[in-house]
């Protein structure tokens, strides 16, 4: 007994000479892609980025802003649509704004302008291939069809009674709409007048609205209070800059149809105050990670205001007549 217990503590006091810990699994270049094919758009953009793991000697905040652990290089990118192959370029000609990622480099992979209007509501796949190793990684969509909204003239008022509506027919090719009036305004620095910015807001009027229980063409009708709309677009821009000068330009009604997947990864991906993604587990690329989906824009822009309306919107917190 006495000879089992001497060797039992050899045995750990070996096992003691190491412990250090590897936290990090093996390294790999995994792709995490941010896609959204718009039947209604001739050129497509997707961002194709990959997944970093920091050491132990740095932080996943510092990581971020190394442009090399952002971006996969060698990669072969192609839209597939019935027998047509449609290559993605990687461009970095958008300037990406200020922010926790790196911000030198902001590659995004676009197509060439194509027809897709002409390809009805066909499936698209998505063909990822890292050229220097062989990897593939793939995924697919079907496109969404258009939702068309009903032509308004509606009035801005402080009455509280005054109430006008947001009307549209649904695409049941679209699981989930979103649907919100779109405020247009051109903003210029006071030091440089002369150059202007064309911008917009939107009050979602909804959000997520599942079609499940409406039919092929089904109205849609959102009745909105005017007076509460004004008071939102009044909170917003008194929070904006007022070292600009905005001019207002109309309103519109837009909408956004989607599939479900749209909406798992809205839900996975809801703000929390933590760095670190708060749900990792959702994606629909094969071999890696992220959304590739159809998520189609429809706007209504001849919505008539009268001059009282105009008037109005112009008293918004640094607007212009």
């Amino acid at each position: 007994m006495k000879k089992n217990i001497i060797i039992f503590l050899v045995l750990l006091s070996v096992m003691a000479c190491d412990n250090s810990l590897e936290i990090n699994a093996p390294y790999r270049e995994i792709p995490v892609v941010y896609g959204f094919i718009d039947k209604n758009e001739t050129i497509q953009y997707l961002r194709i980025q990959k997944v970093f793991q920091n050491s132990i000697e740095i932080k996943a905040s510092e990581a971020a802003k190394i442009t090399d652990s952002l971006y996969l290089n060698n990669l072969l990118v192609q839209l597939i649509v019935n027998k047509d192959t449609i290559n993605c370029i990687r461009t970095n000609n958008i300037p990406k704004n200020a922010g926790l990622f790196a911000n030198d480099s902001n590659y995004i992979y676009q197509t060439n302008p194509y027809n897709w209007l002409g390809v009805g509501l066909a499936k698209v796949n998505l063909l990822i291939r890292d050229t220097v190793n062989g990897n593939i990684f793939t995924s697919s969509c079907n496109l969404i069809g258009d939702q068309i909204i009903e032509q308004r003239n509606i009035t801005i008022s402080e009455n509280t009674n005054n109430l006008f509506t947001f009307r549209y027919f649904v695409n049941k090719s679209a699981y989930i709409i979103d649907a919100a009036v779109r405020l247009k305004y051109m903003e210029a620095l006071n030091s440089n007048p002369s150059f202007y910015v064309e911008k917009y807001y939107d009050y979602y009027v909804q959000s997520g609205k599942e079609t499940v229980n409406y039919n092929a063409n089904d109205p849609v009708s959102e009745r909105i209070k005017s007076v509460d709309l004004l008071n939102n677009w009044r909170q917003f821009f008194a929070t904006q800059s007022k070292n600009v000068i905005r001019k207002y330009i109309g309103v519109e009604y837009v909408t956004w149809g989607a599939g479900p997947d749209f909406l798992d990864i809205q839900e996975q991906n809801k703000p929390n105050i933590s760095f670190v993604q708060k749900h990792t587990d959702y994606t629909n690329i094969k071999g890696g990670l992220g959304i590739f989906t159809s998520r189609t824009f429809n706007r209504q822009p001849l919505i008539s205001l009268d001059s009282n309306s105009i008037v109005l919107i112009n008293t918004l917190p640094q607007f212009q007549r």
